[in-house]
């Protein structure tokens, strides 16, 4: 086959056509050579049509078509997981992100629930699975990328007696600690205390704290001012001494950035992160980094007596809890709790109390059981 004559413009560029598609260079070898790269990539099942299309673009086009049947939440927790991918991918256009873009995205999200990276694992393979079928891709890079270690497992709890005592006794050393004091002593939602401003918000006087909204991260990595989770959300809680104490002499947001603004999701799972390891540190001694490998705890552990590393798992919502346990505890009634956590219906409560009623009796029946027990002892030694 002759090869095929360049036809030189007046700008001076070479230009060859390939069916209906037109490559121009410099040279004609310039020329030649974006041809055969198209040519290539069309021999490889590349769509050109779906080569300049950005990631989140063809993402959100992805869930509209193939997840229409989900709920309305559903939509929108699987929306902002594609626009937290977007927001910290290194690679604007889908046809350029591989296994190590992903990666980092996903060790971002050791600090969330395994059901949660799950979830986000599932949405991304069925996105760029399609994008291979469509022909945007070649490969799947997610068939590379490994799931982070996640700290979460179970449902959400109370807290135990060390780890508030660790919280309590702490708090004054990292910049988290006194958003973990408003979440132990409030049982606000992460949003909520997010949203709290000391100046605006705290009542010292009449010993209240008002919630007047929320911040979302429903629709992405940046945060966006709401009304609230539920009609109820606006309320007004007490403001308990531990709490009044820690918040006195403070000023503006509780949890916020180095400018004092509102964090972003990112910003704050980072930011979480970082005093979760601080927990742990202060409960083990030392950083994990070194646990083992100081002269001390070499001898320790050849010696078989250096004790296994204490992890702390605590997540924002067990503070929720935490709270919802200690009023029960403290006999307050299921209309006021409604009111303190903001909850439109009592089921949630009344769960958790139902959970604590179920505890208390298996507690007694075995205080019973103890009593029952040195009876006949006491009985049968006379």
């Amino acid at each position: 086959m002759p090869r095929q004559k360049l036809t030189q413009r007046t700008d001076g560029y070479f230009k060859v056509k390939y069916h209906d598609k037109q490559f121009y260079g410099k040279t004609q070898a310039e020329a030649m050579k974006a041809r055969d790269a198209y040519k290539q990539k069309e021999q490889m099942g590349l769509s050109h049509d779906l080569e300049g299309i950005t990631f989140l673009d063809y993402a959100l086009n992805w869930l509209e078509i193939y997840r229409s049947d989900c709920s309305v939440p559903l939509q929108k927790q699987y929306a902002s997981m594609i626009r937290f991918a977007a927001d910290h991918t290194r690679k604007r256009f889908i046809c350029d992100i591989k296994a190590n873009d992903l990666q980092a995205i996903f060790n971002k999200l050791s600090c969330y629930s395994s059901s949660y990276v799950s979830k986000f694992a599932s949405l991304m393979n069925g996105i760029f699975r399609n994008a291979v079928s469509n022909g945007a891709l070649i490969r799947n890079p997610m068939a590379g990328v490994q799931r982070p270690k996640c700290k979460k497992t179970g449902g959400h709890r109370c807290l135990e007696p060390w780890e508030r005592a660790l919280i309590r006794s702490t708090w004054q050393e990292h910049d988290f600690g006194l958003a973990a004091m408003v979440m132990l002593y409030t049982g606000f939602r992460r949003g909520e205390m997010l949203h709290l401003n000391i100046d605006r918000d705290v009542d010292f006087e009449k010993k209240t704290i008002a919630v007047r909204g929320a911040v979302s991260f429903s629709e992405g990595n940046r945060p966006k001012l709401t009304k609230g989770k539920t009609a109820s959300a606006i309320r007004t809680v007490p403001l308990l001494p531990p709490l009044e104490e820690a918040l006195k002499g403070r000023h503006g947001l509780v949890c916020h950035k180095e400018n004092g603004g509102i964090m972003s999701q990112s910003a704050f799972a980072c930011k979480y992160a970082s005093y979760i390891t601080f927990l742990e540190t202060k409960l083990n001694g030392i950083h994990k980094r070194w646990y083992g490998k100081t002269n001390e705890q070499k001898q320790l552990l050849a010696e078989g007596k250096l004790p296994p590393w204490k992890e702390i798992n605590i997540r924002c919502h067990d503070f929720r809890v935490e709270f919802c346990t200690r009023a029960y505890y403290a006999q307050v009634p299921l209309k006021t709790l409604q009111s303190w956590m903001g909850h439109a219906d009592a089921d949630m409560i009344l769960a958790i109390y139902t959970k604590l009623d179920k505890e208390q009796e298996r507690t007694d029946a075995a205080k019973m059981i103890g009593y029952l027990s040195r009876m006949e002892v006491d009985s049968a030694s006379e």
